[in-house]
């Protein structure tokens, strides 16, 4: 009897020593909550004609990026919340949004051709997301701010700032009030950015 309970124990080492390893992994591994970055036009801005060129946005802020190549925007406690898009990529889709919104014709590049009609050439100076909770409710703030250089006949005519913040109250801890929180931030930067960037290119 006492041989077969040796045996069972030294069959079982192996998994608890697996159980433990796991144990100890997860509870070191840092916590994370997913972000999505999306983008619904608002700006409602009109009188734009003819074709626009939209260069890939630059990337100012150096987020802090992650082995699994998702990047840092901010904190929620002790939880760190991660973006997997690219803010660039992001801003460029609501670029396009509002200026085919507006009446132009718009073409992304990744550079802006030389002699370019119209051109656009964003950079997202800073985004931030963090959230605070109490018993109760979570505050979720949130900070966009952006650069666009306008070109027109191959020339630099103007150089676009704007920011943006938001802070929401509400109870609900997921990642969704994040989500919304940037899109609305981007939204406001974007509806003081598109009217300048019509008039001073028409």
């Amino acid at each position: 009897m006492a041989t077969q309970k040796i045996r069972l124990t030294r069959r079982a080492l192996p998994f608890l020593s697996l159980f433990i390893v796991l144990f100890i992994a997860t509870g070191c591994a840092p916590l994370e909550k997913r972000v999505d970055l999306t983008y619904g036009s608002s700006v409602n801005a009109t009188g734009g004609s003819g074709q626009i060129f939209v260069a890939q946005p630059v990337m100012k802020q150096d987020l802090a990026a992650l082995p699994s190549g998702r990047r840092i925007i901010g904190k929620a406690g002790d939880t760190d919340l991660v973006i997997g898009e690219s803010p660039a990529d992001w801003l460029l889709s609501a670029l396009v949004q509002e200026l085919s919104a507006a009446g132009y014709d718009a073409k992304t590049v990744s550079a802006l051709p030389t002699g370019v009609s119209k051109g656009v050439q964003a950079t997202v100076l800073a985004l931030s997301a963090n959230q605070s909770s109490s018993v109760l409710t979570v505050t979720t703030a949130t900070e966009v701010k952006l650069e666009v250089q306008l070109w027109k006949n191959g020339q630099l005519i103007k150089t676009l700032t704007a920011g943006a913040r938001d802070q929401e109250e509400g109870m609900d801890r997921s990642s969704e009030p994040i989500r919304l929180a940037l899109e609305k931030t981007l939204q406001r930067a974007l509806q003081e950015l598109v009217p300048d960037i019509i008039k001073s290119l028409e």
